[in-house]
């Protein structure tokens, strides 16, 4: 999950053309600190980085990019990397319209519970005053 959770994160915090700074922070907190990616190593995270930019270059829509990561993703686990995306995503306090639209496309393809999907975009909007 760990490389495909980092993927999933990434591709979203770039859709709006590059990662701010906040979203450098809490990514990388999230490396350190996090039980589910403490094992990514530099070079893993900078593997998916060339593997996704690879795959956009080559022409891969967002939707498969997104079918494809899911693959690798339990139910529980999707449900987990679209939390910490919407996170990364939210910490600089906006939420670009690329960046939402990568949101919903995962909610769309991985076909989230609402429930979950209403419980992460209430918690960033009392959060980060979305």
């Amino acid at each position: 999950m760990s490389t495909s959770l980092i993927k999933i994160v990434l591709l979203a915090a770039v859709a709006d053309g590059e990662i701010q700074d906040e979203e450098k922070l809490l990514l990388q907190n999230y490396k350190e600190r996090y039980p589910r990616l403490r094992g990514v190593t530099q070079k893993d995270y900078d593997n998916a980085q060339i593997e996704l930019f690879n795959k956009v270059k080559a022409g891969v829509r967002i939707p498969h990019l997104i079918e494809d990561i899911g693959m690798d993703l339990s139910d529980d686990e999707k449900e987990i990397a679209y939390a910490l995306t919407y996170e990364v995503c939210a910490s600089n306090f906006h939420l670009a319209p690329q960046e939402e639209e990568i949101l919903n496309t995962m909610k769309t393809v991985w076909k989230l519970k609402s429930g979950v999907v209403n419980s992460v975009k209430l918690s960033a909007k009392l959060r980060y005053d979305l």
